[in-house]
């Protein structure tokens, strides 16, 4: 009997999709038993524009999962695979240690590869089904350390093409001057997104459809180069526009979505070439399941196996089994009790303590916040952890034993902002030497961190209060481990 055709057919007859069932639940469960690792990916992607097409992501992986099971790609295995066994438990170790380091990018690429390994343990692995596991790290946010270089590759590329326009430009950093303003293209500006979404789009076209390799290359070169250029005439559109309405247009209040009227043609572009090499390609051979074979049916104690082995690395369990609280600490006020402007930025739950006190004759402004290293993110290094306004001009930073301390200026006022970075075993100035600290005590089952910060109106009394700084901290009272 001729087999149904479509997705349809397939969920209704085909042999392998109970394997599609198995993966697609472990999956789930892989998602539900790692759902703090989950709420991070929700916060820094899926509601970040950068990543916004991270919604597509999940719904591609299944497809892609249906058409290596339709293909006859993914076969169970008929016994307990002990190389994956022993590769799960190292990643484990791994990952447990990452979770109580809080080591955001760590964490991220482990968990997904315990999914792998537990695909592993199910089914034997192909490129193909490398390729669909790797294809969610689209939608983690792990891509922005090639903002940098996008940003300042853009900066030089539009230096360059604003020099055929005969518009007096200035460049300063990643500053493009013209007569009638300053625009600054930022980290946003990069092209960043443009670029993921290029990657990830060109490498499912070339997945699907296209196996010479010569046209692999030209195919994704076309869409990598073809996103930078893409947001390099949007940056330089923009400026155009600029100049021409006098800065009065409203693209240059808001121009988030101008890009992508930019972007859609050139993908358009992208897919009329794309369908030009498939053409090329030679005719596909045509798979048939055969039926009976038995080759495809589910061994329990394989699916026992991946299932018991997830469960036992969620990371959900490692934190609630090791939460340690925070302690209540003295008789405190609120953050809401420092002015918003100087007041530093704090995005996740921990013990605040802000006090006002005087030492050598100066009153500051305190606090402490205390982080029980339930919530990934729930610590003092993480990224949007603010402790002087960004927006103001920092003068001089110096490190003072296990100080930092900024000499910031608002325009108006000096302020001399200070913090320390603590957690049990030690205090220390800065971001890496807290990350060392929080890996030795990872070691030792310990996961509590903190931070310190102090702010005051110096003006001329700056390089006093920076001189006799060990002095003035060793007399604050902070809430401490």
């Amino acid at each position: 009997m001729k087999e149904k055709a479509g997705m349809s057919g397939f969920l209704q007859s085909h042999p392998a999709r109970f394997v599609f069932f198995a993966l697609s639940a472990l999956t789930v469960l892989w998602a539900v038993v790692n759902y703090p690792v989950m709420i991070t990916l929700w916060r820094h992607g899926f509601d970040d524009g950068t990543y916004s097409h991270a919604y597509l992501i999940p719904f591609i992986f299944l497809y892609l999962l249906y058409v290596l099971a339709n293909k006859g790609e993914l076969t169970p295995r008929q016994a307990v695979f002990w190389p994956a066994v022993v590769s799960f438990v190292v990643l484990f170790i791994a990952y447990y240690f990452s979770i109580a380091a809080q080591l955001s990018l760590a964490v991220w690429v482990l968990s997904l590869a315990l999914l792998a390994n537990s695909f592993w343990l199910l089914v034997p692995f192909t490129a193909g089904l490398a390729y669909t596991v790797a294809f969610l790290l689209f939608m983690y946010p792990l891509w922005g350390a090639l903002q940098f270089v996008l940003q300042h590759l853009s900066v030089f590329a539009v230096m360059k093409i604003m020099g055929f326009t005969g518009i007096p430009t200035y460049v300063e950093n990643t500053s493009v001057m013209i007569p009638e303003g300053t625009f600054v293209i930022a980290g946003g500006c990069s092209g960043l997104r443009y670029f993921i979404v290029s990657l990830a789009i060109g490498s499912l076209f070339v997945f699907l459809n296209l196996r010479n390799k010569v046209s692999i290359a030209k195919f994704m070169t076309l869409a990598i180069v073809g996103a930078l250029i893409t947001n390099w005439i949007r940056i330089v559109a923009l400026i155009l526009i600029g100049h021409f309405s006098d800065m009065q247009s409203e693209l240059m209040r808001d121009h988030n979505n101008f890009g992508w009227y930019i972007y859609a043609p050139f993908i358009i572009l992208l897919f009329w070439y794309g369908e030009k090499l498939v053409k090329k390609e030679p005719a596909a051979e045509e798979y048939s399941p055969e039926p009976g074979t038995g080759r495809f049916a589910l061994r329990k104690p394989v699916v026992v196996t991946s299932v018991c082995f997830l469960i036992l690395s969620s990371a959900a369990l490692q934190l609630t089994l090791h939460a340690d609280p925070a302690p209540l600490g003295q008789t405190c006020k609120g953050l809401s009790t420092i002015d918003a402007e100087v007041a530093p930025v704090l995005p996740y739950e921990g013990a605040v303590c802000v006090k006002e006190q005087r030492s050598q004759g100066y009153a500051f402004e305190t606090l402490s916040i205390l982080f029980d290293g339930s919530d990934l993110d729930g610590k003092p290094t993480q990224y949007q952890v603010k402790s002087a306004p960004v927006e103001w001009q920092e003068i001089n930073r110096i490190t003072d034993g296990s100080w930092t301390i900024q000499l910031v200026s608002d325009g108006r006022h000096l302020h001399l902002f200070a913090h320390s970075f603590i957690a049990p075993g030690g205090e220390v100035a800065s971001e890496g030497e807290m990350k060392k600290l929080r890996i030795e005590n990872a070691l030792r089952g310990e996961r509590r961190s903190g931070l310190l910060w102090a702010h005051t109106v110096c003006d001329s009394n700056c390089n006093t209060l920076t001189r006799k700084w060990q002095l003035i901290a060793d007399a604050f009272e902070y809430q401490k481990y």
